[in-house]
């Protein structure tokens, strides 16, 4: 008769697991944990301040910020988002203005330009022109502070006529 024995411990045993699943499947659905909430990025330094869907757009080149160069007065745009062979890219900096004035400070710097290749910004608070070179050099006045881009060379790709047009687009929308 030992095997009744067992064989009765064996169904308990049985019966208590089945009854353990069916308890757990019909125990009241648990809500997931949600995600950690991640902190939003830290905004971008602020020499890094075009837009680069807008350059995108204007040029044909997806112009991306080199995080190594990017600071409150300097950022560097590499076309197409990296480096180029030639060593093509957009500066940024900013800095105080030193004139007493606003255009005094703009005809200083604008004394880079290539003659008869200014042209005003919408605002009137800056300018687009011509390096000497060939390249595209651009200035803007705003809240004290002088905010210059300025091209190294025109990239395969695009040409200075671009250039010079998305980055006076870029200026009327920061002034």
């Amino acid at each position: 008769m030992t095997g009744g024995r067992g064989a009765a411990a064996g169904r308990l045993a049985v019966g208590a697991t089945v009854g353990l699943v069916l308890a757990a499947c019909s125990a009241a659905p648990t809500t997931p944990t949600p995600p950690p909430v991640q902190a939003p990025p830290p905004p971008p330094p602020a020499a890094c301040l075009l837009d680069t869907g807008g350059l995108e757009a204007g040029t044909g080149l997806s112009w991306r910020p080199d995080p190594s160069t990017a600071s409150d007065t300097r950022c560097v745009y590499d076309p197409n988002g990296a480096p180029t062979p030639a060593g093509e890219f957009l500066a940024v900096q900013i800095a105080p203005i030193t004139a007493t004035d606003a255009g005094g400070e703009l005809d200083t710097v604008a004394s880079t330009c290539a003659d008869g290749s200014r042209a005003a910004l919408a605002q009137g608070s800056g300018f687009v022109c011509r390096f000497r070179g060939g390249s595209v050099f651009a200035a803007l006045v705003r809240a004290g502070q002088l905010i210059t881009v300025s091209a190294s060379g025109v990239p395969e790709g695009t040409t200075a006529a671009r250039l010079v047009l998305s980055l006076q687009q870029q200026l009327d929308g920061l002034a």
